[in-house]
């Protein structure tokens, strides 16, 4: 534990100018939240390839390829072709990858440790110890949210928490995290329980809190960072209102 603080002190050092700020998350009410939509959560060979995009690092493509799921149940006469193919589709991928852009990370959240005497809801998902793991092509990765550890506990009210929990059905909800990529070390992988896995650091662009319903999901929570400006909003609120 005490290396991997070490290892996020250094890598946190030359990002300090988009440090957030150390305030308690609140519910932010001023965006359009009838207009978000869900998104689904990022590719690992989106993870794998934005790490290495931030790393600076071009990845041998040919030998992912050889790792390829689309070689399972293939004949042998078909290959040779589907690596080429792969090789040919992932560096144009990477180059492609647009990593200003939002990664989309989702889990599930439980509800159940909310105190009624604090108004405080306690997230044991967000812990200084969190991270999300990505495997693909013989490469592991560890996405880990700046701050997260932030989020661990919530400032609710009674009436909004049962609100919240009217709407979930249970105490069980789905967070949606986007990941703005920052800080990649491609030094050396680091060893957590065993297993060894290069770091991506990313900032917290917003975190969404959705109650499943059916087939689609009914937004009952929403956080957004005030340095974040989505274009997508102005799109939305230019369609609702019927501007160009």
């Amino acid at each position: 534990m005490l290396r991997i603080i070490a290892l996020l002190l250094c890598l946190l050092a030359p990002a300090a100018s988009w440090a957030q700020e150390a305030s308690a998350p609140a519910h932010k009410t001023s965006v359009p939240q009838l207009l978000l939509k869900e998104y689904e959560a990022s590719h690992p060979e989106k993870m794998i390839l934005a790490f290495n995009k931030v790393a600076g690092q071009q990845p041998d493509f040919l030998e992912w390829a050889k790792h390829s799921p689309f070689l399972e149940g293939a004949k042998n006469s078909d290959k040779d072709a589907i690596i080429s193919r792969e090789t040919n589709r992932l560096q144009q991928a990477y180059a492609s990858l647009d990593i200003t852009q939002p990664l989309i990370v989702r889990a599930k959240i439980n509800l159940d440790e909310y105190s009624t005497m604090q108004e405080m809801l306690t997230l044991n998902e967000f812990t200084p110890k969190t991270f999300f793991s990505y495997n693909i092509y013989g490469q592991k990765v560890a996405v880990i949210p700046q701050d997260i550890a932030k989020f661990h506990t919530i400032k609710l009210g009674s009436a909004e928490m049962e609100e919240i929990l009217s709407k979930a059905g249970s105490n069980q909800v789905i967070a949606e995290l986007l990941l703005k990529p920052a800080v990649a070390d491609a030094k050396a992988p680091f060893v957590v329980e065993g297993t060894p896995y290069w770091l991506l650091l990313a900032q917290i662009c917003e975190i969404r809190f959705w109650a499943k319903k059916e087939d689609k999901g009914e937004l009952v929570w929403f956080y957004r960072a005030d340095w974040y400006k989505p274009e997508a909003d102005k799109a939305l609120m230019d369609l609702k209102s019927g501007g160009f």
